[in-house]
């Protein structure tokens, strides 16, 4: 329906009779005719004159907004220059390179010649020693005398300012970054480049100058954005207007066809205004063809007067009757619109809710469905026939369904039922109906009105939910676990239905579980429950208890927090009990082996110590009794090494069982941690140099000082290296790194050796735990190094970490001491 308006014609004359228009009137159309048409022609040339104008400032614009694009693109251009190289001086190649002459043909000039271009721009790259003697280039390096003794004056100030010079094909930009690293103080070598200020011209008209020289009047000028490095040499980009191409010409054919439009739209409003005096006696005859149309139409709908409006032109007495006219049936029209409104928002509304909507008349005969209706069923819309909707439901069920609405239709009431229906997919889906009447005012049945919401997924749920519930209660006594919620404040417990088979009894309130509670365990345990109700928050607790049914001894694991109740208001706790009688008594007869392998081990170390002071002895008497017999020799110096081993695995031992057993204390001090690292680098140096692996020790430059027992700080370097020695295959390579971090003294020993499988990292600390081996046992040891490693550090209140990436790609062991405040 189209919106109506109430609008009156303005300066009409009062009501009276009719007048037909007079010669004035034809006078003043005709004067208006010519004054709109001087205005059409008058606007249309003072708009060209502005967008002439409009056009000259834009093509300006455009142009310095392009010389300031050159510009950015080659302060750009220099930003990732002066960016790559700087990343380039500090790559280790370099530093390599210093050190390393062999590596040049190797990776040092594969390295220079990947850099002859950078964003497009050729550059010439020359790589130097501390004199500026050329070690190598990128393939593309031209540089002349003077540009080395240019080159050799910067690293003798230390002065890594780029310039710009002279060259054989025009200005040059020459720059360099110096190699300094913390063993030296001044520069070990150079990084020297060059770029031809062509290359870096945006386009071939651009030129470069520095920032105050003066320009021509005919050319525009942008300052090149430089980077920090650069900033000093002030460079503008300067280009000719000339040359730059204008994006806005005269569209002079244009602006020659609009004048044409204009002149003849003024023709047509002269032509059209010198005839409105004629048309002005034309009104009435209108608006009588009016009113005799909205005699012969419907006016309630939208197709014959629901749209239509009288004119309000004319004389006063037509304007008056066109606006009564108008009024009336803007009330109708109001009216008729409100009717619309409501059904639009019900067809809406029933169209977006969730559930299958239809309607019936007073008899039963159903009239419509909502699209929900025809989205779940598959059939299209406006195809069903009213008994069609049987087809749909479960033939079994049909019947019932079909008595149930007659019995509703006879009634008079409201009827519910639940029944499948059948979906597009061919599959059932149980939905709950429900069917009203509605009534008029006199109370009679107009129609009726029925919703079904699809409660399939929540059967499924309930079904689910009631074989999640047996399920658990099954878990609970398979896993002799119970749970109870409870009201700290009016006393009321709930449980689960096995409690007895934790407790040995069903209780009903609190108070019950404490009378089972061993006595020993009561004031604890009171301890812990008043503290979680104080702060709101959760309890562990293992008490004893003495079972109700036997009298004998469990243990019970009880969780519990504070939590909402089931009305979303009070605050109840939650608790969790599981039987760990079993668990208990396993643990303690781990601890009671583990406690009796630990003194076997003693024992066993003292046992074998005491046999191989003699072994040695008598070896050593060998060697000097018998020291002109090669054979002889021979077995002594075996036996001696051997018997050394057997101390060394021996003293391991005793170690381990003091530490383990707590008979071993720490004479702690103040010392430097570094002093350490290099004591344990010297002892652990004989092995490293015999399977011939390069060593490299980064010690802290400043001092680390950590409360400590010296010897034992030794024990733990000498550890960690010598097993990282000895699970790398010959020829290898041994990082060690120590530092300060976040107030902690952080060593790390690296390695490119056997590494750790996952199933070994999480237990590579423990006792008698070794990686794989090869066939001769080439690695020897019992696996006790690490383990006391681990127990030394955690004495010292540290830590100790190991990862690898997997077999084969090596190792890192990382220790964590705490700094002594500074």
């Amino acid at each position: 329906m189209r919106r109506l308006h109430k609008d009156h014609a303005p300066g009409q004359a009062p009501a009276g009779r009719a007048k037909p228009p007079t010669s004035l009137s034809r006078r003043f159309a005709i004067a208006a005719a010519i004054l709109t048409a001087a205005a059409v022609l008058l606007i249309s040339i003072v708009s060209f004159w502005l967008i002439d104008r409009q056009r000259e400032q834009a093509n300006a614009l455009l142009q310095q907004r392009e010389v300031a694009f050159h510009a950015t693109t080659v302060g750009t251009n220099l930003a990732a220059l002066t960016t790559r190289l700087a990343e380039v001086a500090n790559s280790p190649i370099l530093a390599n390179a210093l050190v390393d002459s062999a590596g040049k043909e190797t990776y040092l000039r594969p390295y220079l010649h990947g850099l002859r271009q950078i964003n497009g721009i050729p550059l010439q790259l020359m790589f130097t020693d501390f004199e500026g003697v050329a070690i190598a280039d990128n393939g593309t390096a031209s540089f002349s005398a003077d540009d080395v003794a240019w080159l050799r004056a910067r690293i003798d100030s230390g002065d890594e300012r780029a310039a710009l010079r002279d060259g054989p094909q025009g200005e040059e930009l020459i720059g360099v970054n110096l190699l300094r690293y913390s063993r030296t103080r001044t520069p070990e070598g150079a990084l020297v480049y060059k770029v031809r200020m062509a290359d870096l011209k945006p386009v071939q008209w651009a030129a470069f100058r520095h920032l105050g020289a003066g320009g021509r009047s005919r050319e525009i000028d942008a300052a090149v954005p430089l980077p920090a490095s650069l900033g000093h040499l002030r460079l503008v980009l300067h280009e000719d207007e000339r040359r730059l191409a204008a994006p806005m010409v005269v569209p002079g054919p244009q602006y020659l066809a609009i004048l044409a439009i204009t002149a003849l739209l003024a023709l047509v409003v002269f032509l059209l205004a010198s005839r409105l005096a004629h048309g002005l006696t034309r009104d009435l005859r209108r608006l009588e063809a009016f009113s005799g149309s909205l005699g012969d139409s419907d006016g309630s709908s939208g197709n014959g007067g629901g749209g239509q409006r009288a004119p309000l032109a004319g004389s006063s007495e037509v304007v008056s009757l066109a606006g009564a006219i108008n009024r009336m049936l803007d009330r109708l029209y109001e009216q008729h619109a409100r009717l619309e409104a409501e059904r639009g928002r019900f067809l809406q509304l029933s169209n977006n809710i969730p559930q299958l909507v239809w309607m019936a008349d007073p008899d039963g005969t159903i009239t419509w469905f909502n699209q929900r209706w025809y989205e779940f069923t598959g059939a299209a819309p406006g195809t069903l026939a009213p008994p069609d909707w049987r087809r749909f439901h479960d033939p079994e069920i049909l019947p019932q369904v079909a008595q149930r609405w007659k019995e509703a239709l006879a009634s008079g009431r409201m009827a519910q039922m639940t029944f499948p229906l059948r979906g597009a997919d061919g599959e059932y889906r149980s939905f709950f109906a429900s069917v009203a009447p509605l009534r008029d005012a006199g109370g009679r049945i107009v129609q009726w009105f029925g919703t079904a919401t699809d409660v399939s997924e929540l059967e499924r749920a309930e079904s689910a939910l009631r074989y999640s519930e047996a399920r658990l209660q099954q878990g609970l006594v398979a896993a002799r676990m119970a749970v109870w919620e409870r009201d700290p404040v009016a006393g009321q417990v709930s449980f689960s239905a096995n409690l007895h088979s934790v407790f040995g009894k069903h209780w009903h309130n609190i108070d019950e579980l404490w009378t089972l509670i061993h006595p020993d365990e009561v004031a604890a345990l009171r301890i812990v429950l008043d503290r979680a109700l104080q702060d709101g928050g959760e309890y562990h607790v293992t008490p004893r208890i003495v079972r109700a049914d036997d009298g004998s001894i469990a243990w019970i694991d009880i969780r519990g927090r504070l939590g909402p109740g089931a009305d979303g208001r009070s605050t109840v706790i939650h608790a969790v009990a599981i039987d760990v009688t079993e668990r208990k008594r396993a643990e303690e007869a781990l601890r009671l082996a583990d406690r009796r392998k630990d003194e076997f081990l003693a024992m066993l170390a003292h046992e074998l110590r005491n046999p191989l002071a003699p072994i040695a002895s008598a070896a050593d008497m060998l060697r000097i009794a018998y020291a002109g017999e090669a054979r002889i020799k021979q077995v002594s110096d075996i036996v001696a090494r051997q018997v050394a081993h057997m101390r060394h695995l021996v003293d391991d031992l005793l170690d381990v069982s003091r530490v383990t057993r707590g008979l071993v204390t720490v004479a702690r001090k103040p010392l430097d941690l570094r002093r350490v690292l290099n004591e344990a680098v010297e002892q652990s140096r004989p092995l490293v140099d015999a399977r011939r692996h390069a060593l490299s020790v980064e010690n802290a430059a400043n001092t680390l000082m950590v409360d400590g027992d010296h010897t034992r700080l030794v024990q733990i370097a000498t550890n960690l290296l010598t097993n990282a020695a000895k699970y790398t295959p010959e020829g290898g390579r041994i990082d060690v790194s120590l530092a300060g971090q976040d107030g902690q003294a952080v060593l790390r020993v690296r390695d490119n050796g056997s590494g750790i499988g996952p199933d070994l990292l999480p237990v590579v600390f423990d006792l008698f735990t070794q990686g794989s081996r090869t066939l001769d046992r080439a690695q020897g040891g019992l696996g006790l190094g690490l383990a006391l490693v681990r127990k030394l550090v955690e004495l010292h209140g540290g830590s100790v970490t190991a990862a690898s990436p997997g077999p084969g790609q090596g190792s890192t062991f990382t220790v964590r001491l705490p700094l002594l405040p500074a």
